[in-house]
Order: structure tokens, then sequence, then C-alpha cells
């Protein structure tokens, strides 16, 4: 059965399995559901916040209620390459810049630059993941506590190394 069918049965933290992903459609169900059910952290680590991942419609209504709603839940975001998405006008990149304080975006330092890693994990536990950059295929599991949990160290050693990404921030006139 796929993601899109599973989608309102899967609960972060307590659905098992790894769920194969393949295409756009399944990455969206699998984003959106898991976000959806963030209470404590988001965190994507991503090459150039791919605009066929995360600039749709519901996962930025998502971003947008977390941002607004959940002031404990923290959207944290670490980009290898953020020209493109800078250069060609990104939907969550325009929400960052409304909601400052909300949705941080650090740049991927240089002596991290080899790792070609695409994921969000969610509260710790909940990870989807990319395989290839330029390719959507890859997997989710709801509940993945030891890789989440290895995901999201790692994703906070890079974070506490970065700086804010300054290609994202608001410029005052």
């Amino acid at each position: 059965m796929s993601i899109q069918n599973l989608g309102p049965l899967l609960v972060v933290g307590e659905s098992t399995g790894s769920i194969g992903l393949d295409g756009e459609e399944d990455f969206h169900s699998a984003l959106n559901n898991m976000a959806n059910q963030a209470s404590k952290s988001v965190k994507i680590f991503t090459q150039e916040l791919d605009p066929d991942l995360y600039d749709h419609t519901e996962f930025l209504k998502i971003m947008s209620d977390i941002a607004r709603n959940r002031s404990r839940c923290k959207i944290q975001i670490l980009i290898q390459n953020p020209n493109k998405a800078s250069k060609h006008g990104h939907r969550l990149i325009e929400l960052k810049k409304r909601l400052t304080s909300a949705i941080q975006i650090h740049s991927i330092p240089e002596d991290d630059a080899d790792n070609t890693d695409e994921y969000m994990i969610v509260d710790e536990i909940a990870l989807t993941r990319r395989f290839t950059m330029g390719h959507m295929q890859g997997n989710c599991e709801f509940k993945s506590t030891l890789e989440a949990q290895k995901k999201s160290r790692q994703f906070d050693a890079i974070w506490h190394k970065s700086d804010p990404c300054q290609e994202f921030r608001r410029l005052g006139l």
C-alpha cells in the first residue's frame, strides 16, 4: 500500500516500518503527514531546498501553522547551496522572512560540504529521506528511533558549527 493511502493512519512515534517513496506525490504525503504532527522540532537537511519537495502549498501551510501556533516547536533548516532557492523565489524562504524568529535557516559549513544527505526529521523520532539528489526515491519511517536520533545528532553538530544563511535575510529599506 502506498504512503498516499496510508498517510492518515500513520502516527509519529508510533507507526513502525519503513515505507518506500517513489515520486513527488509520495514525498509530499510523507513530508506533509510527518510535519503536521510535529510538536517539538522539524529539522530539514537539504542540498538546495528543492522546490519540488518544499515549495508546495500544503507543506507551506503546515510550516506556517507550526511557526505561528506551536511556539515550542522549532523549525531548523540546514542548506548546502542557498543560491538556487534565493534566486528563484522559494515560498518557504518568503515565509521565513515574515516569521524570522520561528524559522531558522543556516548554511552548511564548508567542512561538511561533502555531505550529500537530504532528509527531514520530526521530533527526533520520525525520518523522511531522499536517497539521491535529483531523484524522487527514498523512504520514511514514522518511528525510526535509532536512525532519526543519529541523524538528529549529526544535524545538531553541523548546526552548531553553521552560520545563519545570509542569502535569505530580510533587507529593510
